[in-house]
């Protein structure tokens, strides 16, 4: 059986399901990608970005695919002016109540830089909605030059963040190539993978299983944060 297939099979164990309700706001969307490396989602992530939508007055943080894009959604240039008005010490600390950094360095710049950078990075790029991400992910050469310019924003590691932000934004051919599938795919295969083997073969075999790989990789998720659980 060739490495596909025993991912495959590995799968068939793992819980498939279709996307649930996703954060209909590229704010949410940003503050997600950024602040959910290296750390405990439900615990840190997900309260951080609750908070500021509380904060901002976005009432339905939350949506299903189908209702996508809210009407009432707010505008990206709106979070970054937020950031960019209160500085990036006093936003963390007072309004996420998040300090966490890009790196676990005390020196290294705070998890809200980079969020900024990606705000500001994707503005210029024409992105003020989700709408606007759906336009700019056909467009292979202008989602290059916006890769690059994302890829140097501080904490872009292996680039398991960028990846990750595409998906939040809608993208359900993306996985997160982070330690949670390479671990997942180390004990299936009895190897360690690279981050674009990883990409290679989590979207191989979702297409073998007929998922997307959106849904193979949140599946692995699922399984390996509740293995760490026990």
């Amino acid at each position: 059986m060739d490495e596909i297939g025993r991912v495959v099979v590995a799968a068939e164990h793992l819980a498939l399901k279709p996307r649930g309700p996703r954060w209909a706001h590229t704010s949410l969307c940003v503050l997600d990608a950024v602040f959910s490396i290296n750390a405990h989602y439900e615990r840190h992530t997900v309260p951080t970005c609750h908070r500021y939508a509380a904060w901002a007055g976005i009432s339905g943080p939350l949506s299903g695919s189908a209702q996508l894009p809210v009407t009432d959604e707010q505008p990206l240039q709106s979070f970054a002016t937020h950031i960019q008005t209160h500085g990036e010490a006093a936003f963390s600390s007072e309004i996420l109540q998040n300090r966490q950094r890009t790196r676990a360095n005390r020196d290294a710049p705070l998890k809200a830089e980079a969020a900024r950078g990606y705000a500001e990075i994707l503005v210029s790029h024409g992105i003020a909605t989700l709408a606007d991400v759906n336009v700019l992910l056909a467009d292979l050469d202008k989602l290059k030059a916006a890769e690059h310019d994302l890829s140097m924003v501080a904490g872009h590691g292996s680039g398991a963040r960028l990846a990750y932000l595409w998906m939040l934004l809608g993208d359900d051919s993306r996985i997160k190539p982070d330690r949670m599938v390479l671990r997942w795919l180390q004990a299936v295969l009895h190897r360690t993978a690279t981050t674009s083997e990883a990409i290679r073969l989590i979207a191989e075999a979702a297409a073998r299983l007929g998922c997307t790989p959106w849904e193979l990789d949140h599946a692995i998720w699922q399984h390996q944060r509740s293995f760490r659980a026990r």
